[in-house]
């Protein structure tokens, strides 16, 4: 089998294609990918992608140029190029963390399954897409798991590189949540646990890559989210409600408002805390550009308006790639009244 046809390799189209049914449901349906690019038909490839001027073309697109220019100049390279398009076109900002993945697993597959070769171009452009995709390949085929996480993100182990470790977990337990989170208990640290609980329920519930549904999974709906939050354990519980308003956001995209009623809803104060700050997150993650629209969406959210807020500048942070901090996004809410409130939880 040659390099670029292996089956993670492969992901990388795969997870562009089921990316896009959160944005665009008839775009494509599971077991309809798009055709692999390939050096040679590289050009063909691209003629058949969706037209550039919907989303599902942008991200289809997008994908594959800079997955053309990882094969050409390398990994550096290609996250460069995508980090120049979104600065150019914001509408990039909710689809290209699942681009980056794309990235980090066409990178390992060049590199021949080598980790830390793959990670010695590591940028942390869409939030360390690019860790994850890297990470969540090598584990996700790894035979043993259990040892395997342990290593994978040596020496640093940092704790984007250990988010991308419960990605992976989930992926090499044919997204079993609560085998993925036992192994995830192994992690050295308190802290590394909690970042690899993050990546398990990103995967669990689709979040903006959609790639959940490869390992067999039924789709995650509105009704299983909340039952799965409120049956998590406590360790991982703030994971879960973190991420289960993306359920809601895959089906009705950018309605953030009806996102954040179904967190009012969680049947706990904690629950719709974190449920909210997830929401407040997203609105940065998929509009970076303009953080009014997140700002409109915590105003209007009574008792929820803090946590809004405050995930509003965890995301921020991670946007700028820890080179401003979260207090920063205060000063974009258009809202003298709102940026003061926002200051005193970021």
């Amino acid at each position: 089998m040659s390099r670029h046809a292996r089956p993670f390799g492969l992901v990388v189209i795969l997870t562009a294609v089921l990316g896009l049914l959160a944005i665009a449901p008839a775009v494509a349906r599971p077991g309809q990918p798009v055709p692999p690019v390939s050096p040679s038909d590289g050009g063909a490839a691209l003629a058949q992608a969706p037209a550039p001027d919907t989303l599902a073309g942008l991200y289809s697109t997008t994908s594959m140029d800079v997955i053309l220019l990882e094969r050409r100049k390398g990994p550096a390279s290609a996250l460069r190029e995508l980090e120049r398009r979104i600065a150019k076109d914001g509408r990039l900002g909710g689809m290209c963390h699942a681009i980056a993945h794309d990235i980090g697993h066409e990178a390992l597959s060049e590199a021949d399954g080598d980790v830390s070769k793959a990670l010695a171009s590591r940028n942390d452009v869409c939030g360390g897409g690019y860790t994850h995709g890297i990470i969540e390949v090598a584990l996700g085929s790894s035979k043993h798991p259990a040892k395997d996480l342990l290593v994978v993100c040596a020496p640093k182990q940092d704790g984007s590189c250990f988010h991308g470790v419960g990605h992976g977990l989930m992926f090499a337990t044919g997204m079993d949540l609560a085998r993925s989170l036992r192994l995830c208990d192994k992690s050295p640290t308190s802290m590394l646990v909690a970042r690899c609980g993050e990546g398990v329920f990103m995967q669990l519930f689709g979040a903006d890559a959609s790639t959940a549904h490869l390992g067999g999974a039924s789709p995650p709906t509105l009704a299983s989210a909340r039952t799965t939050c409120r049956g998590t354990r406590a360790r991982y519980a703030a994971n879960c409600w973190f991420y289960a308003p993306t359920v809601w956001l895959a089906a009705r995209p950018d309605d953030f408002t009806g996102a954040m009623g179904w967190c009012s809803a969680a049947g706990s104060t904690l629950g719709a805390q974190l449920c909210a700050k997830g929401v407040g997150s997203r609105t940065i993650k998929y509009h970076p550009d303009d953080p009014r629209i997140g700002a409109a969406v915590c105003a209007a959210s009574g008792d929820l308006t803090d946590p809004c807020l405050s995930g509003m500048g965890s995301y921020w942070s991670v946007h700028f790639k820890g080179q401003k901090p979260p207090s920063d996004v205060c000063g974009h809410l258009g809202s003298a009244a709102l940026a003061t409130r926002c200051r005193a939880v970021t």
